[in-house]
């Protein structure tokens, strides 16, 4: 179960950027999307705590994207996209 786990969680942190991406009609997954498949994972019992960090930077990340995101529209700018250089892959260590 704990594999299925990382496996879900490193799927979603490669798939939700692409997702997010603004197209000509906006993302192809909305932010509340990704939100609730996150919020599901974590009501899961026995979580590791690598995967509860992995969960918690991937909701920063949806964070950051709302807040950019309603920043723009309310400027009237140009789509915004979600910057994932600061996120990491389960099991790897911060050199």
């Amino acid at each position: 179960m704990l594999m299925f786990l990382d496996q879900d969680i490193a799927h979603i942190a490669c798939v939700m950027p692409a997702a997010l991406a603004e197209g000509r009609g906006g993302p192809m997954l909305s932010s509340d999307y990704w939100r609730r498949r996150l919020h599901k994972l974590l009501d899961g019992s026995h979580l590791t705590r690598a995967q509860l960090c992995a969960l918690d930077r991937l909701l920063l990340q949806l964070d950051a994207f709302d807040a950019r995101h309603h920043r723009a529209h309310a400027a009237n700018q140009s789509p915004v996209t979600l910057d994932i250089s600061t996120t990491r892959t389960l099991g790897r260590q911060a050199s």
